[in-house]
């Protein structure tokens, strides 16, 4: 660790966690539970510091080290760390460090029709179709900031008609941050949604772009391909780089001058609103939430 190289410059001889016998381990852990800080100087929230001494326990569990779980209340080796940790977390807490969590802003509705209206959505070129998909992914089918669109296939949508002519968009969710399809979950369905969408007074139809991106797409494969210049819409058989799906949302706003905290969870944290307002605007509304 960082803090074992810092204090070896000065002129200590601190040995590796693996190669420590409990005392030392003892007083080497609640010495950093005291000294340690981010890289730019300031110290952890309480949570974040306990989950980087959690690491610790799995790193001696790595290297096959099972005699020394100093986080156990019974071990009383470990006793004096534990209760260092306990004070400084408390110390922090006091200081409200990690009280405050800095949450993404949702999208509004006049967000929204400030995006449309800058051109960042739409169906004219590659780029602002598949903004216009990633957008009302998050929005109607509530999937989560990176997880569940990054393995998202063409195959998991379908566009259909009711009975009354209206069309509808069915995603079928797979695998996700909260749904893994183990043993525990076995009776837990994954997303199954069909978003209705009647044509609006002045001829709006979401269906009809996420038509339009399938067909682009050759209705298989990736949903998130790199967009092709020109002034068709045409897709590259690549799919989007990670960096690039972590940064759609927050391109997208800013693109359209938005301003605020935009990240890919604003659009999920919009789907919030949706469910309760029903899609107020444009006629839409979901159905089978879940």
């Amino acid at each position: 660790m960082k803090w074992r190289e810092h204090r070896n410059k000065e002129n200590e001889d601190i040995p590796l966690l693996k190669h420590m016998d409990a005392e030392t381990m003892n007083t080497c852990l609640h010495r950093f539970v005291v000294e340690v800080r981010k890289q730019d100087g300031l110290e952890y929230p309480p949570k974040s510091l306990y989950y980087i001494i959690c690491g610790l326990l799995r790193h001696l569990r790595d290297e096959e080290i099972h005699d020394k779980n100093f986080l156990n209340e019974n071990d009383i080796r470990f006793a004096v760390f534990r209760k260092v940790l306990n004070a400084k977390m408390k110390e922090l807490a006091s200081r409200g460090l990690g009280s405050i969590t800095k949450q993404a802003d949702p999208i509004t509705k006049e967000d929204e029709e400030q995006i449309w209206n800058s051109g960042v959505f739409g169906c004219d070129n590659s780029v602002a179709l598949q903004n216009t998909v990633f957008f009302y992914n998050c929005k109607l089918f509530g999937m989560r900031g990176y997880d569940e669109h990054r393995n998202l296939e063409c195959e998991q949508f379908s566009i259909g008609f009711d009975g009354s002519k209206s069309r509808f968009i069915h995603f079928t969710g797979r695998t996700s941050k909260t749904f893994s399809g183990g043993l525990n979950q076995l009776h837990v369905k994954s997303k199954d949604i069909k978003h209705f969408c009647p044509k609006t007074k002045d001829g709006f139809c979401i269906a009809e772009y996420y038509e339009k991106y399938l067909a682009a797409l050759g209705n298989r494969g990736p949903f998130y391909r790199r967009p092709l210049a020109g002034s068709s819409v045409r897709y590259a058989e690549q799919a989007v780089g990670i960096n690039k799906r972590k940064g759609f949302m927050r391109e997208i706003t800013s693109k359209a001058g938005l301003q605020g905290n935009f990240t890919n969870h604003s659009g999920k944290r919009s789907c919030a609103t949706v469910i309760h307002r029903w899609y107020p605007g444009t006629g839409d509304y979901v159905s089978n939430i879940t």
